[in-house]
C-alpha cells in the first residue's frame, strides 16, 4: 500500500491525530516562554573585580594581570579583553563557539580559587556568563515626598525585594540608589591624640566587644546548657559606653572621644526617576522563564504591595521590556493572519472552488499548531526570530498541499473519480514534493557552522521554520489527499482551463517560451545583462550587521568632564533630565550616576540614561534620539553621550562589539598611545554619518597623594603601610562590626568627622599614632601634592590598547567603514603604534564571511538532493545554472526599498536557495516523466511548462504574499525579518519568471549536447526549428 491508497484509506484515522495534535499545539503555546530574544548561552564570560580605591595602576599589577594569566590557562579562550579603572577591573573572555560555557565557568572559577588569596585585601571578584537574561526585564521606581533615602533603601531592599523575588521566574532583585543606614562614630581627633589612641583604636574596641561567642557546654539539673559570652551592642548608648583603654585603672569610653549619632552611607551613586531622587528595583529573569508572564506577576505583586506601602510612598514602572515583546508578538501575529487571508485569497482566485480552497488552506493551521508542539519538543521558546520564522513561512507551509490539490483537480478533469483522481495524483507528485521540501530544509542545515550573534539567533528562526516545513510536508503526503477524496467534487460546467484570464495566460505564457526556444541567443544575453545588472546594484547597496528595529526605548550614556564631583556631575545632568522631560515622546527616564543599568561600579562623573518611549503614534525612535542629541550638544557643554537602543546594548554587550565603529589602536607607550587616540577620534570626527565620537582615553578624578619620606617615618617607627592604614580609618573609616536593630543589620562606621575629611589643610594635621608612644601630623612624614588622575587601562590578549569608537546616525556601517579605512589607510601613526578595525563592523565582516560559506554549502546539499531525484546532472544543473539569476530579484528588492544587506537579507538569499529550486524540481520532473514516454526535450519542457504553470504561480504568489506584511515591517519587532522577506520576495518574483522561460531553454540545450553526444536521433517538435 503506498501512501497516497494509506491517507485515502484512513481519514478518520488521520483527522483525529491531526486534531489530537493541534489540540497539543494550543496547550504548548499557552505554556511557552515568551522572551524577547531566543535564550542561547554565548561563548563569553565577564569576570569584575573590585577593590575599594586603588589606583588604577595597582590594580591592573595586582588584580588584572593575575587575572588574565588566569583566563588565559582556560581552555577553548581566544580574547582576553580588560579595563582597568580605580578599584574596579573587567574583564571579558571570549571563547570558541563550541566551549561548554558551564565547563568553562566551573574552570575560570577554579583558577580564580586557586588566586583568590594573591588578591589585595577586601577584593571581590564574580564570574557571569553572558545571556539575554543579564538585562533586566522590568525596572521599578520608589520615590516619595516625605520618606528619606535611607527610608527607601530600607523599604526597598527589606520589604519589596523579598516579596518580588518570590514572583515566579525571578532570579535576582537588584537594588539601585538609596542610601543604607549607618551609625556614624565621629572621632574627636585632639582628643584621641591627647589620649594617644587612634580610630583604629576605636574600630578595635568595638569589633572585641559587640561578640557573641559559645564557650562551651555543661549539664545540670538534668538539663543541657551552652555556655556563651556575650558583649553585644545593640543601640546607640552601647556604643557610647564602650571601653576603649584604661589608664590607671580608669575606663576611657566611646562617648568621651567620639561622638555617635543615626547616619547613612556615603554618597557614591545619584540615581533618579523622572527627575526625582529614587530607589530603583530591576528585575532579571530565570533563564527559560517567560519574560510576559514575569513581568505579569511582578505588577500583579506590585498591585498587592501598594496597599502596604507608607502613604507617601510611591512604587511605579520606568522601564517594561514585556510591551515590546507583546506588541512584537501581536504584530507576527497580525502578520501570519494577513498572510494566511492573502495566500487563501489566491488559492480561491486560481482553483475557483471553495472545497478546494479549504483543503488546502487547512493545512496552515495544523501546521501552526503542530509545530507549537514540535518547537516545544525541541526546546525553543517564542521570540522574534521563532515567531518570525512562522510569519515567514505562512505562505510556504501550503505549497505542497497546493501541488496535491491542484494536481488532484487536475486528474479530476480528466474524468476520474475523486479516490482514483487523489491516488493517482499523490503517486505522481509525492516524489518531486519530498525533494523541493528537502532541498529547502536541507539549505539550513550548514547555519550551524555560523558563530556570533547571527549564529545564535538566526540558528532559532531555521530550526522553527524547518520544523514547519517538514510538518506540513507529512500533512500534505496524508492530510491532504485524504481530505481531497473525501471532499473535492468537480462542479458541473467547472473547468480545470482556469477561466478566460488563466487561459489567456497560459497561452502568452506558451508563446513565450516557444520563442525563447527557437531563439536561444536569449538564455546567454539575459544572463550576462542580468548577472551585470546585479552586481551593479550590489555596488550601490547599503550594507549593516544586524537589522534596526524601533524598540520604543533607548539608553544614553554619558561621561562629564575628568575629576567632575558627583554633586556636580547630578547638576549638569539635571539639564538633561530637563530635555528629556521637555520630549513629547518620552513617556519616563531614570538615570544612574557613578553606577550604570549593568549594574558595574563605574567613576561619579559616569553612567546612563533608560529612556522609555510612549506607546502609539509618534517619531521613529531614531528621530528622537537625533533631537535630543542636537539639544544636549548644544545646551549641555563639556557632556560626552553615546546613545544605543536596549536591545543593541544587550546584543553588543552579548556579542562583544558594543560599537558600530571601532578603532583599535595597539603601543606599549600610553603617552604616545593616548596621543593617537586622541588624534584618530579627532579625524574621525570628520567623516559624515558618525556620531558619538570616544577616544577611548578615560581619566579618573584628580588624587591627593603624600609621598612618604622613608627617614621620616623610620624615625617614628613607621611604615607606609602603617600610614596609609590609619589614613584610611581617618577618612574612608572602618566598619569593624554591626549591630541589630530588630532584624535588621546595622553597620557601625569610625572615622574622623567630615571637616577634618574634605579639608586638604586639615589633612595635612590628620595626628598619625607611632608605636613609639607619640603621634605627628601626617605632613610631616612626607610631601603632600594633588596629581591628576590615572588613566584607565585597557588591554587585549595582555596588550595594551585604546578603542577610539562611534556611533551612526543618516549612513550605514559600510559606507561608513569604507571612509575609515581609507582615513586610516592614508593617516601616518607614531611608531610603535598598529591599528586594526573592530567593534560591530569586524562582526559583520566575520558573519559575512560565515554566510558565504554557508551560502556554498547549501547550493551543494541542494544539488545532491535534486541528484537523487532526478537520477542525472541534466536537472540538477540546469537548475543549479538558473539559480544565480534570482540574485538580481534580491539585489532589485533591496535597492528600490533602501534596505541594507545585513545578515537578515543575507538569510533570504540562503532561504531562496531552496525555495527557487522547488519550482525547478516540479517543472523538470515532468519533463523528465514526459521525455520517457516519448516526447522530445522541446515538447516535454513545453508541456510541463502548461501543466506546472498553475501550481508554480500559486505557490509562488501564495510564498510572496504570505510575506508582505513582513516586508512591510508593521509592528514592533518587524524590522528583524524585514529585510529578509523583501529579499525573498524580490527573488522569488524574478525567479520564477527565469526559471519558467529560462531553466526549459538550458535544459534543452543541455539534452542536445547530451543525446548527441551518445549519438540518439533528435524528434523535431512542432513550432521549432
Amino acid at each position: 500500500m503506498n501512501l497516497s491508497s494509506f491517507a485515502v484509506s484512513h481519514l478518520k484515522a488521520l483527522i483525529f491525530v491531526t486534531l489530537i495534535l493541534c489540540v497539543a499545539g494550543l496547550l504548548a503555546a499557552g505554556a511557552f516562554p515568551v522572551s524577547i530574544l531566543p535564550d542561547v548561552t554565548f561563548p563569553r564570560l565577564v569576570v569584575i573585580a573590585e577593590g575599594g580605591d586603588a589606583p588604577a595602576s595597582q590594580m591592573e599589577v595586582s588584580v588584572t594581570r593575575p587575572l588574565e594569566d588566569a583566563a588565559s590557562t582556560v581552555a577553548g579562550v581566544h580574547r582576553v579583553r580588560s579595563t582597568t579603572q580605580r578599584g574596579a577591573a573587567e574583564l571579558s573572555i571570549d571563547f570558541a563557539d563550541s566551549t561548554n560555557m558551564q565547563d568553562a565557568q566551573n574552570l575560570m572559577n577554579a583558577r580564580l580559587n586557586e588566586i583568590r588569596a594573591n588578591f589585595p585585601l577586601g577584593t571581590q571578584v564574580s564570574v557571569e556568563r553572558m545571556t539575554p537574561t543579564v538585562f533586566p526585564v522590568l525596572g521599578l521606581s520608589l520615590q516619595s515626598n516625605t520618606l528619606s533615602q535611607s527610608q527607601l533603601w530600607e523599604l526597598a531592599t527589606y520589604t519589596l525585594r523579598p516579596r518580588l523575588a518570590r514572583v515566579e521566574g525571578v532570579a535576582r532583585v537588584v537594588v539601585q540608589g538609596g542610601r543604607a543606614p549607618e551609625i556614624a562614630v565621629e572621632a574627636d581627633p585632639q582628643r584621641l591624640a591627647a589620649l594617644r589612641l587612634s580610630v583604629a583604636d576605636l574600630s578595635d574596641a568595638l569589633a572585641k566587644t559587640n561578640v557573641v561567642r559559645a564557650t562551651g557546654r555543661f549539664d545540670a539539673k538534668y538539663q543541657q546548657y551552652q555556655a556563651l559570652v556575650s558583649g553585644r551592642l545593640t543601640d546607640i548608648p552601647g556604643i557610647e559606653n564602650t571601653v576603649v583603654s584604661t589608664r590607671a585603672g580608669v575606663p576611657i569610653l566611646v562617648r568621651q572621644v567620639a561622638s555617635v549619632h543615626p547616619s547613612t552611607e556615603d554618597r557614591t551613586t545619584v540615581v533618579t526617576a523622572d527627575g526625582r531622587e529614587s530607589v530603583l528595583l530591576n528585575i532579571v529573569r530565570q533563564p527559560n522563564a517567560n519574560s510576559v508572564a514575569v513581568a505579569a506577576g511582578i505588577k500583579a505583586e506590585m498591585a498587592l504591595l501598594r496597599k502596604e506601602l507608607p502613604a507617601s510612598a510611591r512604587l511605579s514602572v520606568f522601564y517594561d521590556q514585556s510591551i515590546l515583546i507583546n506588541d512584537a508578538v501581536t504584530s507576527v501575529r497580525d502578520a501570519v493572519i494577513l498572510g494566511a487571508f492573502l495566500s487563501v485569497v489566491v488559492l480561491l482566485l486560481f482553483l475557483g472552488d471553495w472545497r478546494a480552497t479549504l483543503v488546502t488552506a487547512s493545512i496552515i493551521p495544523a501546521t501552526l499548531f503542530i509545530s507549537f508542539v514540535a518547537m516545544r519538543l525541541a526546546g525553543l521558546t517564542l521570540n522574534l526570530m521563532t515567531l518570525g520564522a512562522l510569519a515567514v513561512g505562512i505562505g510556504l507551509v501550503i505549497d505542497d498541499a497546493i501541488v496535491v490539490v491542484e494536481n488532484v483537480f487536475r486528474h479530476l478533469a480528466a474524468g476520474q473519480t475523486p479516490r482514483e483522481a487523489t491516488q493517482s495524483a499523490s503517486r505522481e507528485i509525492s516524489a518531486p514534493m519530498i525533494s523541493s521540501t528537502l532541498t529547502t530544509v536541507v539549505v539550513f542545515l550548514p547555519l550551524m557552522l555560523l558563530s556570533g550573534v547571527a549564529g545564535a539567533f538566526f540558528s532559532s528562526l531555521a530550526i522553527t521554520l524547518s520544523l514547519a516545513l517538514l510538518i506540513s510536508l507529512v500533512l500534505a503526503l496524508f492530510l491532504s489527499p485524504s481530505l481531497c477524496a473525501t471532499f473535492l467534487r468537480l462542479r458541473e460546467g467547472h473547468s480545470d482551463e482556469g477561466g478566460p484570464i488563466f487561459q489567456r495566460l497560459v497561452a502568452g505564457y506558451e508563446r513565450t517560451l516557444r520563442f525563447v526556444l527557437r531563439h536561444r541567443i536569449i538564455l546567454p544575453v539575459s544572463v550576462v545583462l542580468l548577472l551585470g545588472s546585479t552586481w551593479a546594484m550590489g555596488q550601490q547597496l547599503q550594507s549593516g550587521f544586524m537589522p534596526e528595529m524601533d524598540e520604543g526605548a533607548f539608553i544614553l550614556d554619558y561621561l562629564t568632564p575628568t575629576g567632575t564631583s558627583l554633586t556636580e556631575s547630578d547638576h549638569a545632568l539635571q539639564k538633561i533630565e530637563e530635555i528629556l522631560a521637555h520630549t513629547p515622546e518620552v513617556a519616563s527616564y531614570s538615570r544612574r550616576t557613578g553606577t550604570e543599568l549593568g549594574f558595574a561600579i563605574t567613576e561619579p562623573n559616569r553612567g546612563d540614561f533608560a529612556v522609555m518611549l510612549k506607546e502609539g503614534k509618534r517619531r521613529p525612535v531614531f528621530d528622537v534620539i537625533s533631537d535630543i542629541r542636537s539639544q544636549i550638544d548644544s545646551q549641555v557643554p563639556g557632556v560626552q553621550t553615546d546613545f544605543i537602543q536596549v536591545l543593541q546594548d544587550l546584543i553588543g554587550d552579548l556579542s562583544g562589539a558594543p560599537s558600530p565603529v571601532e578603532i583599535k589602536l595597539w603601543s606599549e607607550d600610553p603617552v604616545t598611545l593616548r596621543s593617537a587616540a586622541e588624534d584618530v577620534a579627532a579625524h574621525l570626527e570628520k567623516i559624515s554619518g558618525v556620531v558619538d565620537v570616544a577616544s577611548g582615553v578615560v581619566d579618573s578624578g584628580p588624587e591627593y597623594v603624600l609621598k612618604v619620606d622613608e627617614v621620616r617615618a623610620g624615625r617614628a617607627g613607621l611604615t607606609a603601610d602603617a600610614i596609609a592604614s590609619q589614613m584610611n580609618s581617618a577618612l574612608f573609616g572602618d566598619a569593624p562590626t554591626q549591630i541589630m536593630q530588630g532584624d535588621r543589620p546595622v553597620t557601625v562606621r569610625v572615622r574622623l568627622p567630615l571637616a577634618f575629611r574634605d579639608n586638604p589643610t586639615a589633612i595635612g594635621q590628620l595626628q598619625i599614632a607611632s608605636p613609639l608612644g607619640f603621634s605627628l601630623p601626617l605632613s610631616s612624614l612626607g610631601a603632600l601634592q594633588e596629581v591628576g588622575g590615572q588613566s584607565e587601562i585597557q588591554r587585549e590578549n595582555q596588550r595594551r590598547l585604546l578603542p577610539v569608537t562611534a556611533g551612526l546616525e543618516g549612513r550605514d556601517l559600510g559606507s561608513v567603514m569604507t571612509d575609515v579605512s581609507k582615513m586610516m589607510s592614508s593617516y601616518k601613526l607614531p611608531p610603535g603604534v598598529t591599528y586594526e578595525l573592530g567593534g560591530q563592523a569586524q562582526s559583520q565582516n566575520q558573519a559575512f564571511s560565515n554566510l558565504v560559506l554557508v551560502l556554498a554549502l547549501a547550493i551543494a546539499l541542494v544539488f545532491g538532493v535534486m541528484l537523487f531525484q532526478f537520477g542525472s546532472f541534466t536537472a540538477p544543473l540546469t537548475i543549479l545554472g538558473v539559480m544565480p539569476l534570482a540574485l538580481f530579484g534580491v539585489a532589485l528588492g533591496l535597492w528600490l526599498t533602501g534596505t541594507p544587506l545585513n545578515v537578515s537579507s543575507f538569510m533570504g538569499a540562503i532561504m531562496l536557495v531552496g525555495i527557487v529550486v522547488k519550482n525547478g524540481i516540479l517543472l523538470l520532473d515532468h519533463a523528465q516523466n514526459a521525455e520517457r514516454d516519448g516526447q522530445s526535450p522541446e515538447e516535454a519542457v513545453q508541456e510541463a511548462g502548461r501543466v506546472r504553470l498553475r501550481p508554480i504561480l500559486m505557490t509562488t504568489l501564495t510564498a510572496i504574499l504570505g510575506l508582505v506584511p513582513l516586508a512591510l515591517g508593521l509592528g514592533a519587532g518587524a524590522e528583524m525579518q524585514k529585510p529578509l522577506a523583501i529579499g525573498v520576495i524580490g527573488g522569488l518574483s524574478f525567479s520564477t519568471l527565469f526559471t519558467l522561460l529560462f531553466a526549459p531553454s538550458l535544459y534543452v540545450s543541455m539534452r542536445r549536447f547530451q543525446l548527441r553526444f551518445t549519438g540518439r536521433r533528435l524528434a523535431q517538435p512542432e513550432g521549432t526549428n
